[in-house]
């Protein structure tokens, strides 16, 4: 028997053990625990919008740092922020100073274990109860345990097998390197039959461009039908699929006055409260408050409690505004429109039109809307191109994971917009397109819609700059389409 020598031993007992350190690595890595991921969401909490970036923790437990961004205004006063578990008192908030718009200010909240939790956000008026799901570690997989065993055995048995006192016994080097050769096997075949790892999807601002959708929605989701329902401040209640919004106002609704508008969400066909909302698009719900001469309040309610949820809204004049809460269920329940209506007293006050496709003055910027061969029933390019002081404006920033927001009203039964008509299609569709090398956009903003329908349809084009909502209304004329050939 070939007796190795002490310096080829090593080499030899080095190299195998870097051979099974390989091997026993994707075991290894496989065990580590992967965060649960970041949520990002948009709060219209009183006065104050907020977004707030929430990274779970990765055991299921422990620090969840959440950084909060001030946009738009910024009153006086601060938050305060709690983790708690479900509809349990906020204790031990952390206070979140004021700060500037668009500076970030990073608190680091405590959970003590996986489940269902709520951050809560509290202004000293309203508290905010954002839920959130902290994941569990998931066990070991078999095949893991399969490559540390089978490591851990050849390993130790080719130690063993090299040592001087086994290599003078040839009977008991041989068995031991039996051993180690099956202890490799096992974990090399537990890796070759593992199952493939999944890959991680890849986000909606990175994918292609959506293709139009169809008529009157939100990626073809559309409004419902009508009912009558009391409500604190006289309206409609209508529901879309499965969910009825019904709205009412803390105080009477008055033009030029702010007051809370609130929520509540409950099931069509079991009457119970719909408390299962995902978050879509950096919200729980994206709100469009649509008044009667063409004004659009892009909100994101806070919620309050179980299928409850607040906004502070300033109606501008007096007449019904049309409410259309979008949003997106859990498991099945898919992406919904709710339509209701509130009224609003006040003087008349009629706001001219909306200017059509070209060039207007919005928030120091001249904003260039082309709209051209606006057909029903064919894909339509919308294209806004920003520009400031005869440059191209190129710091849009992203809003809610989007280089920009379009959305749209349809004629109703009397050829124009009616927000409060349910034949008026609704409709909200996004730019997709990547950032530039400096994480900005611009100056250019398209989007691809299909008109439902011929007739006068109302434009609203949002972008964010400056921590600022930009808002772009266009009305459009669309000619009607040919028939379909049979």
């Amino acid at each position: 028997m070939t007796v190795l020598h002490a310096p080829r031993r090593t080499a030899v007992l080095l190299a195998l053990l870097g051979m099974l350190a390989l091997l026993a690595a994707p075991g290894a890595l496989a065990h580590e625990s992967t965060p649960t991921g970041v949520t990002r969401l948009e709060l219209d909490l009183g006065a104050r919008q907020l977004s707030l970036t929430i990274t779970a923790p990765p055991e299921g437990q422990g620090r969840m740092p959440v950084v909060v961004l001030p946009r738009g205004e910024a009153p006086p006063g601060e938050v305060q922020l709690a983790a708690v578990r479900p509809g349990a008192a906020p204790t031990d908030a952390v206070a979140v100073p004021v700060a500037p718009v668009g500076q970030p200010h990073e608190v680091v909240l405590a959970t003590d274990g996986p489940g269902a939790w709520e951050i809560t956000v509290a202004d000293g008026t309203t508290v905010a109860r954002v839920p959130i799901v902290l994941a569990a570690p998931a066990p070991t997989p078999g095949w893991v345990w399969a490559v540390r065993v089978g490591a851990l055995v050849g390993v130790v048995a080719l130690v063993v097998a090299l040592t001087p006192s086994v290599r003078q016994r040839p009977r008991a080097a041989v068995t031991l390197g039996v051993v180690a050769l099956v202890g490799v096997t096992v974990a090399a075949t537990a890796i070759a039959t593992a199952p493939a790892t999944p890959t991680t999807p890849t986000p909606a601002a990175a994918q292609a461009p959506v293709p139009a959708p169809p008529a009157g929605g939100h990626a073809g989701h559309g409004g419902g039908t009508t009912a009558a329902t009391p409500t604190t401040v006289p309206g409609m209640t209508t529901t879309s699929g499965s969910v009825v919004a019904t709205a009412r106002t803390a105080t009477p609704a008055v033009a030029g006055a702010p007051t809370d508008l609130e929520l509540d969400l409950t099931d069509s066909s079991t009457g119970a409260v719909v408390d299962d909302l995902a978050v879509h698009d950096d919200a729980l719900i994206h709100l469009a408050v649509i008044g009667p001469g063409g004004t659009l309040d892009h909100l994101h309610p806070v919620r309050t409690g179980p299928g409850h949820y607040v906004v502070r809204l300033t109606p501008g004049a007096a007449g019904r505004y049309g409410v259309f809460a979008e949003m997106e269920r859990a498991g099945d329940g898919g992406h919904q429109v709710a339509r209701t209506a509130i009224d609003v007293t006040g003087p008349a006050t009629p706001a001219a039109p909306a200017p059509g496709p070209g060039v207007r003055e919005v928030a120091g910027m001249q904003v260039d809307v082309a709209v051209p061969d606006a057909v029903a029933g064919r894909p339509t390019t919308i294209t806004a191109t920003f520009g400031s002081g005869g440059r191209q404006v190129t710091d849009l920033q992203g809003w809610l994971g989007m280089a920009g927001h379009l959305m749209l009203l349809g004629p109703g039964l009397d050829g124009t917009p009616d927000p409060v008509d349910p034949a008026s299609a609704f409709g909200h569709v996004h730019d997709m397109g990547p950032a530039g090398p400096s994480g900005t956009y611009g100056p250019r903003i398209t989007f691809e819609h299909t008109f439902p329908s011929p007739g006068r349809h109302q434009l609203w084009v949002q972008v964010q700059r400056d921590w600022q909502i930009v808002t772009v209304p266009v009305t459009v004329d669309v000619a009607p389409g040919s028939a379909p050939t049979p």
